[in-house]
């Protein structure tokens, strides 16, 4: 299995593929179709990604509801992460960047240069490729895809998702170079005025040693929500 495929056992739906950040390593999500699995069909599932020649699995964020069965098979915990939640009922100030920068809609040329920028703000295991990045830009019906960018190129982006009556800040990467210019506060701000037309939440999460981004949404009226999102890993026989 070489890319990223959905995964029918019985009525429960797996997207499983490769990880990314290592070739060993299968990454399993559940589907909205699937929101909760039965114990008998992971445990099939991971004898199908054991059976592919990958030697550990790790999940998509899970809610610590949905853990039960993963937990019941061996899965430990791999990283946590932080859920933060603004509510959209106040107006949003306009984003703004400072020159040379400039803040617009993403093309179909600015996916490469997205992802470059994502591996510079990301340690490895956490980066995107572009079926990850394509990912979150389908995971809601509704997706605004956003970059900054100045004369040399893109150095920063935001992808935003819409479901429902509650909206989420899927990715924000800055460039280290660019950083402590605003950027991420821009694209923030956009994002919180294209939520607020059909939302009145915005969503978003980040990892618990994350301190940099766990600043700028709590000084940007984000409020910790009590619940965690886990990532779970285990070795495959």
């Amino acid at each position: 299995m070489t890319s990223r495929a959905t995964l029918t056992l019985g009525r429960d739906r797996y997207r499983v593929g490769p990880w990314h950040a290592d070739p060993e390593t299968a990454y399993l999500a559940l589907t909205p179709e699937s929101p909760r699995v039965r114990d008998d069909t992971l445990l099939a599932c991971l004898d199908r990604l054991g059976d592919g020649g990958y030697r550990s699995v790790i999940t998509s964020a899970l809610h610590t509801d949905e853990t039960g069965p993963f937990l019941r098979l061996g899965f430990e915990e791999f990283d946590r992460l932080r859920v933060l939640a603004i509510d959209l009922d106040e107006p949003v100030p306009a984003p703004e960047v400072p020159r040379p920068y400039r803040l617009r809609r993403a093309r179909r040329s600015d996916r490469a240069a997205a992802l470059a920028t994502d591996r510079r703000a990301f340690p490895d295991f956490w980066r995107l490729d572009a079926e990850s990045m394509h990912d979150a830009e389908a995971a809601t019906p509704s997706t605004r895809f956003r970059v900054v960018e100045r004369p040399s190129g893109v150095v920063a982006y935001a992808i935003t998702g819409r479901s429902g009556g509650q909206a989420f800040l899927q990715r924000l990467a800055v460039d280290p170079a660019d950083q402590g210019r605003g950027l991420a506060t821009a694209l923030c701000r956009d994002a919180m005025r294209w939520a607020s037309r059909r939302c009145h939440r915005l969503l978003v999460n980040t990892q618990t040693d994350n301190q940099r981004a766990l600043d700028l949404y709590l000084r940007l009226g984000f409020e910790l929500t009590p619940s965690d999102l886990v990532v779970l890993r285990r070795p495959l026989p």
